[in-house]
C-alpha cells in the first residue's frame, strides 16, 4: 500500500492530476514542503509511465514498476476510425449455442464445425435476460452488483460466416466489436485474437493473416455472462443481459490507412475564428515506406463548401506516424443546444497505385469554458438542464435501436431538457445523436461502484483500457462536454483510501492526455451509512454530488466543505475552496444524480413511498397525489441549481428505468425492474409518465411565478424574469397570455430579454375588468405561453393574480422603477 508523509494534507496527492511545470510549480510549493513535493513528483512518474504502457501497447502485458511492488495488466486499445466504404455489417442473424457445452470452446469457433442446427437469435440483441418469474432472492448466490449466482463458465458461443469481398485483395482487413456485453473471446475461422472484458467499450483487431478476399470467414465470440473485473460494466442496471449490444463490423483498408484521428474544433475568443486541429494518425503495414497525402475538406451546415487544406505524409514500414492537421473556418455558424449547426469533415486519404479511402465526420464550433466559476458557452451562460439516460431496451435489452433512441431524444427535447448523462457508456451512436439534435453529453466512462477494487493495482489496466477506448471513440464529437470519469468510486477504508485516490488522480490524468481540451468529472457517492453526502471537488474540473445538497450549501456558505476519503472514515478531511482552485478546479459545480423518485403510473398515491434519499422529507397525507410530492421536490432542488450562478447544472436521476418483462413490447407488464423501483419520467414503450410533464414544467428555460399579487391603484402587474436559454432572446419567442379555460381569446406580450439576463417586467392588463374583479375580491387566473420561433410550446403556465387589500408601499415593497415596460403586440378576441 502506498502511505502518504504524515506532513501531506490527504488532498495534496490530488496535485497529481495536473501536469507539473515551471509555471505552476511555484503555486504548488506553497501549499506543500519540501518531502511532499518530492512525494508527489514520485507519483507523477508512476502515473506517467503506467500510461505510456497503456498507450504504447501493441500486446498484453504486465506492467511491474516500484521494484516489482506495483504490478497490473495492460490490454492494448488500438483504436480504428470506420472508413466510409468497404464496410460488412454482422448485424442479422447468428446462431447460438448455450452453454453447458458438449465440445471444446475452439472446436465450437472453429469452421469445420456445421452450425446448422444450432438455435438462431438476431445481433445484436438479447441472448440471456433475467427471467421475470423468478424471485431473485430464490436464486443462490445472488448479487446483481458482483453477479456470484453466474457460473464463469455460463454463456454461449455465437457464430456468423460472411464472405470476404474478392476486391479486398491485398488490404488489411479488420474486426470491430462495439459492444460485447459483459464480455467475450473473438475467434475467426478458429483462431484466437482477442478476450474482451470489458462490456461497454469497442475493440477491433486486425485480421488480415487469418482471412483470404473471396472466401468465407466465420466469426465467433465466446460469450461470457461473467468475468473478474465485471463489476466496472455496471451489471445491477443490466439485468443480468448478456449478448452483442452494439454492432460488429468487418472492414478493410491500405496497407499504408488512417488509423484513428484526433480533430477536435475550436473556437476563439471572438467566436469569428473557428478551426478543426489535431492530428490523423497513419499506421504502415507495407514492407516499404508509403508517401501520399490527405484532403481534408469542410462542408457548411448547409452542404455547401467552405475550405479544404492538404497535407503530406510518409511513413516508414512497419510504422506510426502522426501528422499535425489545422484547418481554419471564418465566421462559423456556432453549436449549442438551440442551434445544433454541423458542418461535415471528409478525409480524403490518396497514394500512387491505390484507390482513395474515404472517411468523414461531423463537428460543430463551440467555446466552452469558465469564469468566475461560472460556465459558458459560446460566451453565454449556460444551463445544463439534464437527466441521466440508462440504455436499456424493453425487448432487445442493452441493444438499443437508433430509431428507438431518437424517439427517446425527441421526447427528452419536448421536456425542455438539453442535456444527457450516460449512467454507463451508452452506443455509438448516441453521441451522433446529440450532436445533430442538440444535446450537451455527459460522457460517463465505465467504472462503476469501485468501493472494493478501486485502490488495487491490478484493477488499474482494465480500468486504462476502458479509458482509452472510450474516450478515442467519441472525442471528436461537439455534443461531448464532460467525461465523468466512471461512478461513486470511494476506497471502502481510510487505510487504502491514499492508493485509491492515487489512481482516480491517474484515470483523470490519462483522460487529459488522450483529451488535452476535455473537461472531466468524478460522480460522487450519495448520502449513506454515516456519510451525508459528498461534494467531489478534490478530483476533477467540475465538482460534483449526488441527491444530498447539504454539502454544497454548506461550501457555498463557509467556503469549505467536510468530505470523507473512504465509505468507512475514521475521520473526514476539510477541502477548502482555494485548495481546490490551486489545483485547477473550475469553481463550477454539477449534480449528476438528484431527485430520485419512485414513479410507476398507476401509483397515484403513494406519497410516504415515492420520494427517496430527499434533504428535506415532508410528510404528505396519504390521499396526496404523488406527481404532487414530486412537483414539490423537483422544484425545490431544480430550483436551487437553477437559481445557484456557479451551478453548471444537473442531470435528474433517470429518464426511465430498465428491467425484464414479462410481455416484451407491452407497455404495463410484469417487469423485474433493475434497481427495486420503477424510476423516472417515461415508461421503456416511451409513453410519458404523469411525472413527464411536471419535469417539462421545470425545465424550462423560463420560469414564472405561481402567483403574482396585485397593489391597489395599480393598472399593471410585476414579474421578474430570467432568461436561461443559452442563445435566444425572449424576443424571438411569443408570450401569449389566455384565460385559463380558453384559448380563442388571447394577447401577445413583447418582451426583449437576452440569454443570461434577469429583468423585471411591467405587464399591462389586457381586459380592465380583471382589474374590477380583483378590487371586488376575486382570484384572477392567467395561462402564459412561451412558442419558440418554430412553434414548440416549451412551457405553459397558469398564474393566479389575488388582491392582498394593500398598497405596495403598505406591503413594505418600493416600484421598481427599472421595471421595463412589456406592450401587447397584438391580440384576439372571440368573434
Amino acid at each position: 500500500m502506498i502511505q502518504l508523509p504524515q506532513r501531506i494534507k490527504p488532498s495534496g496527492l490530488f496535485l497529481q492530476s495536473k501536469l507539473l511545470t515551471k509555471e505552476n510549480e511555484d503555486s504548488v510549493k506553497e501549499c506543500f514542503t519540501k518531502f511532499a513535493m518530492s512525494f508527489i513528483r514520485d507519483h507523477v512518474l508512476l502515473s506517467d509511465a503506467v500510461i505510456e504502457d497503456q498507450l504504447s501497447a501493441t500486446e498484453p502485458f504486465e506492467s511491474v514498476h516500484s521494484d516489482g511492488n506495483w504490478r497490473t495488466n495492460i490490454t492494448p486499445v488500438i483504436p480504428h476510425s470506420l472508413p466510409e466504404n468497404n464496410i460488412i455489417d454482422l448485424s442479422g442473424e447468428w446462431s447460438i449455442k448455450k452453454w453447458p457445452f458438449t465440445s471444446t470452446e475452439e472446436k465450437l469457433a472453429s469452421p469445420r464445425l456445421s452450425d446448422s442446427s444450432w438455435e438462431k437469435a438476431v445481433q445484436p440483441g438479447r441472448l440471456f435476460t433475467l427471467d421475470p418469474n423468478v424471485d431473485p432472492a430464490t436464486i443462490p448466490n445472488w448479487n446483481r452488483v458482483k453477479t456470484h449466482h453466474i457460473d464463469p463458465e455460463d454463456g454461449a458461443v455465437i457464430r456468423r460466416t460472411v464472405t470476404i469481398p474478392e476486391e479486398w485483395k491485398n488490404k488489411e482487413i479488420f474486426i470491430d466489436c462495439d459492444s460485447i456485453y459483459p464480455g467475450g473471446r473473438i475467434y475467426i475461422n478458429g483462431h484466437l485474437v482477442a478476450d474482451h472484458a470489458s462490456g461497454l467499450t469497442p475493440i477491433c483487431r486486425n485480421i488480415t493473416s487469418l482471412v483470404k478476399a473471396g472466401s468465407a470467414v466465420t466469426v465467433a465470440v465466446r460469450l461470457y455472462r461473467n468475468h473478474s473485473y465485471i463489476m466496472m460494466d455496471m451489471p445491477r442496471h443490466s439485468v443480468d443481459f448478456g449478448g452483442m449490444a452494439q454492432p460488429v463490423y468487418i472492414f478493410a483498408k491500405e496497407k499504408c490507412h488512417v488509423e484513428d484521428y484526433y480533430l477536435p474544433s475550436h473556437l476563439d475568443e471572438s467566436l469569428k475564428k473557428g478551426k478543426i486541429e489535431g492530428h490523423i494518425r497513419f499506421c504502415n503495414n507495407a514492407k516499404k515506406a508509403q508517401k501520399g497525402s490527405v484532403s481534408v475538406r469542410m462542408y457548411n451546415p448547409d452542404g455547401s463548401f467552405n475550405t479544404d487544406a492538404s497535407f503530406s505524409y510518409e511513413v516508414a514500414a512497419g510504422q506510426r506516424l502522426d501528422i499535425p492537421v489545422c484547418v481554419k473556418v471564418n465566421k462559423p455558424l456556432l453549436w449549442n443546444d438551440e442551434h445544433p449547426h454541423l458542418y461535415r469533415v471528409e478525409l480524403i486519404v490518396s497514394a500512387p497505385g491505390v484507390p482513395e479511402e474515404k472517411y468523414s465526420f461531423r463537428t460543430g464550433f463551440r467555446r466552452f469554458e469558465f469564469k468566475d466559476s461560472r460556465a459558458y458557452l459560446n460566451g453565454k451562460p449556460v444551463k445544463f438542464r439534464g437527466v441521466n439516460h440508462l440504455s436499456a431496451h424493453p425487448q432487445h435489452g442493452l441493444h438499443t435501436p437508433k430509431d428507438w433512441l431518437r424517439r427517446n431524444l425527441e421526447l427528452m427535447k419536448f421536456a425542455n431538457v438539453n442535456c444527457i448523462r450516460t449512467h454507463y457508456m451508452g452506443p455509438r451512436y448516441l453521441a451522433d445523436l446529440c450532436d445533430e439534435m442538440g444535446f450537451y453529453l455527459v460522457q460517463e466512462l465505465p467504472l462503476d461502484w469501485g468501493t472494493q477494487y478501486i485502490h488495487k493495482p491490478e484493477w488499474v489496466g482494465p480500468a486504462l483500457m476502458r479509458l482509452h477506448a472510450g474516450v478515442c471513440r467519441d472525442r471528436n464529437h461537439p455534443s461531448i462536454m464532460i467525461w465523468a470519469i466512471g461512478n461513486e468510486n470511494m476506497p471502502e477504508t481510510d487505510d487504502v483510501a491514499d492508493d485509491g485516490w492515487f489512481h482516480l488522480a491517474m484515470y483523470e490524468r490519462f483522460v487529459k492526455r488522450l483529451d488535452p481540451k476535455g473537461i472531466t468529472m468524478f460522480p460522487p457517492p450519495g448520502p449513506a451509512t454515516t456519510l451525508e453526502g459528498v461534494l467531489e471537488l478534490r478530483v476533477g474540473d467540475v465538482a460534483d454530488t449526488h441527491y444530498s445538497f447539504v454539502p454544497i450549501k454548506k461550501f457555498l456558505r463557509d467556503g469549505k466543505v467536510e468530505n470523507p476519503r473512504s465509505w468507512n472514515p475514521q475521520k473526514m478531511e476539510i477541502n477548502t475552496r482555494e485548495e481546490a482552485l490551486a489545483r485547477g478546479w473550475s469553481g463550477t459545480w454539477f449534480s449528476s444524480e438528484y431527485c430520485l423518485f419512485n414513479a410507476y403510473p398507476d401509483a397515484i398515491f403513494s406519497p410516504g413511498l415515492c420520494s427517496a434519499i430527499d434533504d428535506e422529507p415532508i410528510k404528505y397525507p396519504r390521499d396526496t397525489p404523488q406527481i404532487k410530492v414530486f412537483y414539490d421536490r423537483l422544484k425545490r432542488e431544480w430550483g436551487f441549481m437553477r437559481h445557484e450562478e456557479t451551478c453548471l447544472g444537473g442531470t435528474f436521476f433517470p429518464w426511465m428505468s430498465g428491467g425484464s418483462s414479462i410481455s416484451y413490447g407491452h407497455p404495463f407488464s410484469w417487469t423485474v425492474l433493475s434497481e427495486d423501483c420503477d424510476w423516472g419520467v417515461m415508461t421503456p414503450e416511451l409513453l410519458p409518465k404523469p411525472n413527464f410533464w411536471v419535469l417539462r414544467n421545470l425545465l424550462c428555460p423560463v420560469w414564472f411565478p405561481d402567483e403574482i399579487e396585485w397593489f391597489e391603484g395599480e393598472d399593471a402587474l410585476t414579474i421578474e424574469l430570467w432568461n436561461q436559454y443559452n442563445d435566444r432572446d425572449l424576443g424571438e419567442c411569443t408570450i401569449r397570455i389566455t384565460p385559463c379555460d380558453a384559448t380563442l381569446e388571447w394577447a401577445d406580450i413583447k418582451i426583449e430579454l437576452a440569454p443570461g439576463e434577469k429583468k423585471v417586467f411591467s405587464i399591462p392588463f389586457w381586459d380592465k375588468n380583471d382589474i374590477k374583479g380583483l378590487k371586488e375580491g376575486h382570484e384572477i387566473v392567467f395561462r402564459l405561453w412561451i412558442i419558440e420561433p418554430d412553434g414548440f410550446v416549451s412551457t405553459a403556465k397558469d398564474i393566479i393574480i389575488f388582491n392582498g387589500n394593500r398598497t405596495r408601499i403598505e406591503a413594505g415593497l418600493k416600484f421598481d422603477v427599472s421595471a421595463e415596460p412589456a406592450y401587447i403586440e397584438k391580440e384576439k378576441r372571440p368573434d
